[in-house]
């Protein structure tokens, strides 16, 4: 029977999602740092990307229900993943259009165009970081048909498994794959969604094994902070079939199998044990509670800004300057989308993940009838 979790918030696992979400906007502008002249900034791009997308795949797997109903799950799913990708896009055309017209003394709108048909194929042009809550939402529905059919943990482990390592091969060999099946690479994501389903699946099993082991001997975390982080600086860089390789989750690019997994696997630990032996504070609350708008809001620093603020920084590779440097911009960054946060959680949070709250300007947007309201605007 699939384990039910408690309404209440877990302070660790908000913990982890603030250090995840730190990470990705460091390793988003980190590599705007790379030079021939170093290679710092590309190996803590590396360090980073090797675990850090595989570690929020893993934690979304601890929110997971009991699936009552598809067609409802379904719809919980597009009002929470896929509508907040609409919306970050609505956001971000008026930047891209700024932009294009700074940049290019043209609105470049037949850009613009292709930029919004790629919506049609799950692809988020607008805002490409969104492209973890379309996959999120392929991956989460299918996740939603297995678990009708098969609900003891240990036959879902064993799904996850299989999940990861056949989405590994398939996506090492994609040109093949798509060629047989006829499924492009990044059409809805569905190459990486394989993967995706792995991390979710074995995520929502070991969750109450985890928890369990927090609430009786919680020490036994600390050296476990050290496993995760110091195995992973010895297995990360191993994983480079070409020069210049990079984890990518986005473009299905993984390298080797094992070393793919032992290095993600080695990350989540790190993460997950260091959150849980930190001391859980108003910030991480913070971060932790609003991952899903500041994965979008990401989105605009990587599109506008992030090469920008990376051609200020001199080349050179003093690795504390670099380091430096990019931790700066990243809180910055941070700090910045604070009251970007709090406008759109008090006027339009059903647009951005929190659907089911009423007011001030929009309805519960799950409590409609979304049937019935379609037909009575047909016959209209």
């Amino acid at each position: 029977m699939l384990n039910k979790k408690s309404k209440s918030r877990i302070e660790w696992v908000d913990t982890a999602k603030a250090i995840g979400m730190f990470l990705v906007f460091y390793g988003h502008f980190v590599k705007n740092l790379y030079s021939e002249t170093n290679d710092i900034a590309f190996l803590q791009h590396k360090y980073i990307y090797a675990f850090h997308m595989p570690l929020f795949f893993f934690i979304s797997g601890f929110y997971f229900k009991p699936v009552t109903s598809f067609s409802l799950k379904f719809k919980q799913l597009f009002l929470r993943r896929l509508l907040p990708v609409f919306a970050f896009a609505l956001l971000s055309l008026p930047l891209w259009l700024i932009y294009n017209f700074i940049s290019y003394d043209s609105l470049k709108l037949g850009t613009i165009v292709k930029q919004i048909l790629s919506y049609g194929r799950g692809n988020p042009q607008l805002n490409i970081i969104t492209w973890f809550l379309v996959c999120l939402f392929v991956a989460e529905v299918i996740i939603a048909a297995i678990t009708t059919i098969f609900k003891k943990p240990f036959a879902l482990f064993i799904i996850g498994l299989v999940f990861l390592v056949s989405g590994v091969i398939i996506s090492n060999r994609i040109e093949q794959f798509s060629a047989l099946t006829g499924v492009d690479k990044n059409v809805w994501f569905i190459h990486t969604a394989i993967i995706a389903i792995g991390f979710y699946l074995l995520g929502y099993v070991v969750y109450p094994y985890i928890n369990k082991l927090v609430n009786t001997v919680k020490w036994a975390f600390i050296p476990l902070i050290f496993v995760g982080f110091v195995g992973l600086f010895f297995t990360y860089n191993i994983n480079s079939p070409f020069e210049g390789f990079n984890v990518n989750m986005i473009y299905a690019q993984y390298g080797s199998l094992l070393w793919f997994l032992v290095s993600s696997f080695l990350g989540i630990l790190g993460i997950i044990s260091l959150s849980i032996i930190l001391k859980s504070n108003k910030v991480f609350d913070f971060i932790g509670k609003n991952t899903l708008i500041l994965i979008g809001l990401n989105g605009i620093f990587y599109a506008f800004l992030n090469k920008f603020l990376g051609s200020l920084y001199p080349d050179n590779g003093i690795w504390w300057q670099i380091t430096g440097y990019a931790l700066v911009i990243s809180i910055l960054s941070l700090l910045v989308c604070y009251p970007i946060i709090n406008a759109l959680n008090k006027y339009v949070p059903q647009l951005f993940g929190r659907p089911r709250q009423e007011g001030p300007l929009l309805p519960n947007l799950e409590a409609i009838n979304w049937r019935a309201f379609f037909r009575k605007k047909l016959r209209q």
